[in-house]
C-alpha cells in the first residue's frame, strides 16, 4: 500500500550506489575514513527515503475524499490500514484547534496548538522531522506532518509520528556496522534524534561533561558537511558528518 514495495526497492539502490561511488573517490591512504563515508551515504539515504516516503504518504491520504471530509470516523478506516501497513509509527488527524484524533484512541484528550510545529503547519507547509515526545504515547519520536488543503485554504492536518528508537534499530540492522564505528544525528537543535544506543536519543552532547564533544558538536551544527575528532569515554574518536536536505539534521559516522 501507498508504494511501500516501491520504496524498499529504492531504498536498496539508494544504499548499494553511495557506497560504490564514494568508496572509489576516497582517499585510498585512509580506509577507515573512506569506510565511513561510504557508510554515511548510506545512512543519510536511508533515513530520508524512509521520512519521505511517509511523507508521500501522507500526502496521498490528505488529498482523498475521506480526509477532506474532516469526519474522523470517514478516514479512520483508510488511516488505520496505512498505520498497519507500516509499523513503528502513529498517523493522526488534526483540526484548526489543536484537536486531534488516533487510530489508536479516537479523540485524544490533548491538544496539538502549543507544538512548535503547528503554526507552519497550518500556515501550509510541510514538517519534516521535527523532535518531540508524544502526548499520546510517550514515545520520543519526530514528527512528518502535511496540511489538508480546500480551496486553497487549510482546514486540517494529517501527521505521523515516527518512533525514534524503532527508527534507529532498523537503520543498524541495515548498515551492519564493523566493531568500533557507531552512528547518531542531531537535529537543528543540537538535540540527538538518532543514535546506535537508543537511550541516548533526545540527549545534547554539548551536555554530556568532554568539551572536545562539544567543540566538535557546535562544528557540526554550524557546518554543513566535514570531518571532526572528540574524546569520549576516554578514546579518541573521528566523525564524518553531512546534513540531510530533508530535515537537515546532521548524520555523522563515528570510528576511532
Amino acid at each position: 500500500m501507498f508504494g511501500k514495495y516501491v520504496f524498499g526497492f529504492i531504498a536498496l539502490l539508494m544504499l548499494a550506489v553511495p557506497r560504490i561511488g564514494i568508496a572509489q573517490t576516497a582517499d585510498a591512504r585512509n580506509p577507515a575514513e573512506a569506510n565511513a563515508q561510504s557508510l554515511l551515504a548510506a545512512f543519510v539515504s536511508y533515513t530520508d527515503l524512509r521520512l519521505l516516503s511517509i511523507q508521500r504518504s501522507l500526502k496521498i491520504l490528505a488529498s482523498t475524499t475521506e480526509a477532506k471530509s474532516l469526519n474522523w470516523k470517514k478516514m479512520e478506516p483508510l488511516f488505520r490500514g496505512y498505520q498497519e501497513s507500516d509499523t513503528g509509527l502513529i498517523v493522526w488527524f488534526a483540526r484548526p484547534d489543536g484537536t486531534y484524533f488516533t487510530v489508536a484512541k479516537g479523540l485524544v484528550g490533548k491538544n496539538l496548538s502549543d507544538r512548535s510545529y503547528f503554526p507552519p503547519l497550518f500556515s501550509g507547509k510541510s514538517i519534516d522531522g521535527e523532535l518531540v515526545v508524544s502526548k499520546s504515547t510517550g514515545h520520543r519520536s519526530a514528527v512528518i506532518a502535511v496540511p489538508i488543503m480546500e480551496k486553497g485554504k487549510v482546514v486540517g492536518a494529517i501527521g505521523a509520528s515516527v518512533f525514534l528508537v524503532g527508527l534507529a534499530e532498523q537503520v543498524s540492522a541495515t548498515l551492519a556496522l564493523p566493531p568500533k564505528t557507531s552512528f547518531f544525528a542531531l537535529a537543528p537543535s543540537g538535540l540527538t534524534a538518532l543514535h546506535e544506543k537508543t537511550n541516548r536519543e533526545f540527549l545534547d552532547p554539548r551536555d554530556l561533561g568532554s568539551e572536545t564533544l562539544k567543540k566538535a558538536a557546535n562544528e557540526m551544527l554550524t557546518h554543513p558537511a566535514g570531518t571532526t575528532s572528540y574524546q569520549f569515554d576516554k578514546v579518541t574518536k573521528q566523525a564524518a558528518y553531512r546534513t540531510s536536505p530533508l530535515t537537515q539534521w546532521k548524520f555523522a559516522i563515528v570510528f576511532e
